[in-house]
């Protein structure tokens, strides 16, 4: 909605025709005329623009002054399209302008010839309004898959077809084409389809009540019933015809187009199909923003299981450093105590003697289970990588958390150079292995663990 002063708006309807200034504002001329009718706004006559053009006199109403301060701001409604998209607007003024010129022969012709030969297309919309029963207020309906939805007395159904073969016609020339579905016939331009209707206005009367009437009335005022006991006005066939565009509700364009007072909707068609090119350009926009709202939504969703599965690739890395620090630890242990046992030895030579060579046993199997060799391993069993996986083409994260993942931790393997197989083995195994166990030292250490519970140390 836009506010301007009422001395403005006096100001612009006298310098240029009506409609132009009701297309600034996007609304018709007459709501902008009772716009000005209300804020006490003179406007020009009808003939003055010819007559001014024509160099001929012409008498320029003064503005009246007003003691209502209320009327020094006019409030405009219909501003809502100035929010919409460029190439809408754009795409009706293009429109708008081809048609007025009409240059090519199907344009001129739908414009002109009222004789037309009726498109096959409207073949069963003319049989089902042929058919169609009138109603208590005389209007037949007609609707269904190939039907252009009408609501129309049948002295209309002649005219109201006319219409359409003009309205197809003229369509034509921006390339609409009549597109049948289950519900219609629509007009449908590339990708996009608009349904529209065709209706006729009801006259308004004031209604008679009959004496039944009349008498239910007074028996409803009786009970204490204030519900009318008929309606207020008859509604009947007025013959004005109107096309009525079933898209983009509650958006600022323009969606009926009806017979006016001066003006038929024959007259209107060129303005009916640029109201229908900025109807689906909005429909392209709205579409356009929707897929751009999906994309972003789907890139948002893709980072978010990147950085999920980056936190817990980080996660498993540094559990694996963890274990591999833990055995550095443990070493430099084992070394301080060693060093410690080497001095305190020097003395007694048999002392502590079984004590350190465990140690450096220990020492052993912790520098092999953290060589480089066997933490390749270890990671690669555990399927860890320290390096980014790069993203695929569709920006998923190949090295995303996929179902159950492998414990990270340190193992000891025996590698088989000929097969090129590494197989993950115990600790025990590997010592046996690598000549730091002998192999009946499983059986005779089980057994000296079970009986060392019982039996005193021998010294």
């Amino acid at each position: 909605m836009r506010t301007i002063s009422r001395e403005e708006l006096y100001k612009q309807v006298w310098s240029r025709p009506m409609t132009k200034v009701a297309e600034e504002y996007r609304v018709t001329s007459t709501a902008l005329k009772k716009t000005c009718n209300r804020h006490k706004i003179p406007t020009p006559e009808r003939g003055y623009w010819a007559k001014l053009e024509h160099h001929k006199p012409v008498r320029r109403v003064p503005l009246p002054r007003l003691t209502d301060t209320r009327l020094d701001r006019v409030h405009i409604a219909g501003a809502t399209s100035e929010r919409l998209p460029e190439p809408v607007s754009k795409a009706g003024t293009e429109a708008r302008e081809r048609l007025m010129k009409a240059s090519g022969p199907a344009a001129a012709r739908a414009l002109t010839d009222s004789g037309m030969e009726e498109p096959s297309t409207l073949g069963a919309t003319r049989r089902a309004i042929t058919k169609a029963r009138p109603d208590a207020q005389g209007f037949a309906n007609a609707q269904g898959r190939g039907i252009v939805s009408l609501k129309i007395a049948p002295s209309s159904v002649d005219r109201a077809l006319r219409l359409l073969c003009r309205l197809f016609a003229l369509a034509e020339t921006e390339g609409y084409r009549p597109k049948i579905n289950e519900t219609g016939l629509d007009l449908a331009a590339e990708d996009v389809t608009i349904a529209f209707r065709v209706d006729e206005r009801p006259r308004k009367t004031p209604r008679e009540p009959a004496a039944a009437e009349l008498k239910r009335r007074d028996d409803n005022l009786r009970w204490g019933i204030s519900k009318p006991a008929s309606p207020k006005y008859d509604y009947s066939p007025s013959g004005r015809l109107a096309i009525v565009v079933h898209a983009n509700s509650c958006s600022g364009l323009r969606r009926t187009y009806s017979d006016g007072k001066t003006q038929s909707i024959e007259t209107m068609l060129p303005d009916v199909i640029a109201g229908l090119a900025e109807h689906a350009a909005l429909l392209r926009e709205r579409r356009r923003a929707a897929e751009e709202c999906e994309r972003q939504q789907w890139e948002a969703e893709a980072r978010r299981r990147r950085e999920e599965a980056f936190s817990v690739r980080e996660k498993r890395r540094l559990e694996f450093v963890d274990a591999i620090h833990e055995q550095l630890l443990e070493r430099s242990k084992l070394s301080a105590v060693l060093s410690y046992l080497k001095t305190s030895m020097a003395e007694d030579a048999n002392c502590a003697q079984g004590m350190s060579a465990w140690i450096r046993r220990r020492i052993q199997q912790i520098d092999a289970l953290t060589s480089p060799e066997f933490l390749d391993l270890s990671a690669r069993s555990a399927k860890l990588d320290f390096v980014e996986p790069l993203s695929d083409h569709n920006g998923s994260d190949p090295g995303g958390y996929k179902g159950y993942l492998s414990i990270t931790r340190l193992q000891f393997w025996s590698i088989d150079e000929e097969k090129e197989l590494a197989t993950s083995i115990s600790a025990l195994e590997w010592a046996t292995q690598a000549g730091l166990v002998p192999e009946s030292e499983s059986d005779d250490a089980s057994q000296g663990e079970t009986s060392g519970a019982t039996r005193p140390a021998q010294r």
